[in-house]
């Protein structure tokens, strides 16, 4: 385990996280599945994958998160991969840790991600195929299918796990506990909405679930941090400032840019690397100590982070 990880982040310091993954994938030039999204894909570009983990250390990530976001077993099965799954895992890790061994200069820990993402008709992506008929949102089944990933990602040697994206308990909490059991640090990202008139701030896909609530049935002792992530630039604020009033560990903010139809991702350029470093300096002054982006966020983002943002926290939540 990444010790000294735990070290910067009791410090106050600053720590970056990478960009996006699969949305940096697809501007390379690596097709996205239909059904997986960019899951299938360190088996079927793994040079791809692992260039753009590198180029990310080159920028600055102290934190790669392995390209396993769409790689449980209720999304890659209902995409006609189900008997890959652990071979995908494995990849996704190895290809990660390749990339930390071959460019790092310093200490760069490696990410597993377990995330929302999966393969049925309720969720807005990825959608099944024809012959998903499964009901992977089964308690039970769901129970298996994330401890199935987080032991594999743990057996693969990861640093940590990266809970994205979780708002919904039906998902988030079979995954906590699935993460936690690994005995691994593990994040918990989440994601709010955009806050109405009135000041509620409901979750990123369900607008009935406050996010307050939200946060309030996840959040577990055995986090090593609370990330605000996959939310949009000028909401992540509200969003920090409502994890802050219930979680006095570490925090962190990952936002996206654009949007998403499946199975690509649309870029609109809104979020440009200055304007990423402006809204993460008032991040960090509110005390958001873990910084990065995902979906729309490139290398030269991240660039622009590590060059501007403070070493330190100035304010501790």
């Amino acid at each position: 385990m990444a010790d000294w990880l735990a070290k910067r982040l009791q410090r106050g310091e600053v720590v970056l996280i990478d960009g996006g993954m699969g949305t940096e994938l697809q501007l390379r030039g690596v097709p996205m599945d239909p059904v997986a999204w960019s899951g299938p894909a360190a088996l079927t570009h793994p040079d791809v994958v692992r260039g753009a983990h590198e180029d990310y250390i080159r920028a600055g990530a102290d934190v790669i998160i392995a390209n396993t976001f769409a790689a449980a077993r209720h999304t890659l099965e209902p995409g006609g991969h189900g008997d890959k799954v652990a071979a995908i895992n494995r990849a996704a890790v190895r290809i990660a840790q390749e990339a930390r061994d071959r460019v790092a200069d310093r200490p760069v820990a490696v990410a597993g991600s377990m995330s929302h993402a999966i393969a049925d008709a309720k969720a807005p992506y990825p959608k099944p195929a024809a012959r998903a008929d499964r009901d992977w949102r089964a308690p039970a089944t769901l129970k298996a299918t994330y401890e199935e990933q987080a032991g594999l990602l743990a057996e693969a040697g990861v640093d940590l796990i990266a809970l994205e994206m979780f708002q919904g308990e039906d998902l988030s909490l079979p995954a906590i506990e699935a993460a936690l059991a690994t005995g691994l640090p593990v994040w918990l990202g989440t994601s709010c909405g955009h806050a109405d008139a009135a000041g509620h701030l409901p979750t990123f896909n369900h607008a009935h679930i406050a996010f307050d609530d939200a946060v309030d049935r996840m959040l577990r002792p055995g986090f090593q941090a609370v990330i605000v992530m996959h939310s949009e630039v000028e909401d992540t604020a509200a969003g920090l400032e409502a994890v802050r009033r219930r979680w006095k560990g570490a925090l962190g903010a990952y936002p996206d840019t654009g949007h998403f139809v499946m199975p690509e991702w649309h870029f609109d350029g809104r979020v440009t690397p200055a304007a990423l470093v402006a809204a993460a300096q008032g991040w960090v002054a509110m005390g958001a100590q873990i910084i990065g982006g995902c979906c729309g966020v490139g290398p030269e983002h991240i660039r622009a982070l590590k060059d501007a943002l403070p070493k330190r926290v100035s304010a501790r939540a």
